[in-house]
């Protein structure tokens, strides 16, 4: 399938621009609820779905066939706050040198070595960083949970099933 990913009628809802002409009647219906914690998440990856999964669910958003999602993103939480530990500890750079070597010839022992030059290079974890915040942007998008996305949604307001049931209570 080519092009943009189709938005789900739920954000569609959220966001007031559900037209019943452009949607899918034959899409399952699914109702919003809570997800399951994935058995195989521990730590932070799991604190971060459980938080993530209440959010969405206060936003009445997510159903308990989500968690595939939360679970990437939540995993992807965990490689950040782990590229952050090794980054806070190494720094974010290192001098990278280029050195030669010269060996004896009889027994292979390096007799002295030559720096030829020194450069500055960034650390292998910030690549691994900067990887999983732009995967966890994208997450959060696809989710509705970053302030654009968010302010683009509305409230829905629930109604009545029967139109009728204010003139029998009165109103």
């Amino acid at each position: 399938m080519t092009g943009r990913p189709r938005t789900p009628d739920i954000l569609k809802k959220a966001k007031g621009t559900f037209k019943p002409s452009r949607s899918n009647p034959d899409q399952p219906s699914v109702e919003p609820s809570m997800p399951e914690v994935p058995k195989g998440l521990v730590g932070y990856a799991k604190r971060k779905f459980i938080a993530l999964a209440k959010e969405l669910s206060q936003m009445k958003v997510i159903t308990k066939h989500d968690s595939h999602i939360l679970e990437m993103v939540s995993k992807e939480f965990a490689i950040y706050m782990e590229m952050e530990k090794v980054l806070k500890k190494d720094g974010y750079f290192y001098h990278g040198r280029k050195v030669e070597k010269t060996e004896s010839e009889e027994d292979g022992t390096i007799i002295k070595e030559t720096v030829l030059s020194t450069n500055l290079k960034s650390h292998p974890a910030l690549i691994h960083r900067n990887q999983a915040f732009a995967n966890i942007m994208k997450g959060l998008q696809e989710c509705g949970l970053t302030p654009s996305t968010r302010s683009k949604l509305k409230v829905v307001k629930e109604t009545q099933s029967n139109p009728f049931a204010a003139m029998r209570a009165g109103g």
